[in-house]
């Protein structure tokens, strides 16, 4: 389960000041509990195409609504000054009576960060109104059109994200 936090040391340049009011939202760990009881359809209000700031350029994430189980996510985070600098490929997903988030992360030419079979894990912490807490990572919906994002990551803190709901065509520029 903490796999994720060496997974993180390969971007040490990568986390400049959050944006103040996604600096606010609160990151949760499991501290050794199970995860409660949670089905997909209780992330739902997670799903839209977003786009906004974080790691000091444009980032861009798309959650599709649910189907078989699972939701669907792609992330980009572009270079500040142009340019691609990662992507992450993920599922939210039903297990054992809860929901867990799987990531994987991958360079622009699309080599895989993580070995084959392995992906980054966050569990399920809780589900308080429009925010989804997993283990180290949180995803928070506020009202229709902004989506707010924050992870920990090993020596540098919470790194956030401040998003809005993306225009039909809209995506970061590059």
């Amino acid at each position: 389960m903490r796999k994720f936090r060496s997974l993180w040391l390969l971007l040490p340049i990568l986390a400049p000041a959050a944006d103040a009011a996604a600096s606010e939202l609160e990151v949760r760990t499991l501290a050794g509990q199970p995860s409660p009881p949670a089905a997909i359809d209780k992330v739902a209000f997670l799903t839209g195409h977003w786009i906004g700031e974080g790691l000091g350029a444009c980032a861009e994430e798309i959650m599709a609504p649910a189907s078989g189980g699972q939701i669907m996510g792609m992330f980009r985070q572009m270079k500040p000054g142009g340019g691609l600098r990662f992507y992450e490929f993920y599922q939210i997903a039903e297990s054992d009576g809860s929901l867990v988030l799987k990531i994987k992360h991958f360079n622009p030419d699309l080599t895989g960060w993580e070995e084959k079979d392995e992906t980054v894990d966050f569990p399920l912490v809780a589900i308080e109104g429009t925010t989804a807490y997993f283990d180290g990572l949180t995803f928070s919906r506020v009202g229709k059109k902004e989506f707010r994002s924050a992870v920990r990551v090993e020596g540098q803190g919470v790194v956030s994200f401040a998003m809005r709901s993306a225009r039909r065509g809209e995506a970061c520029p590059g």
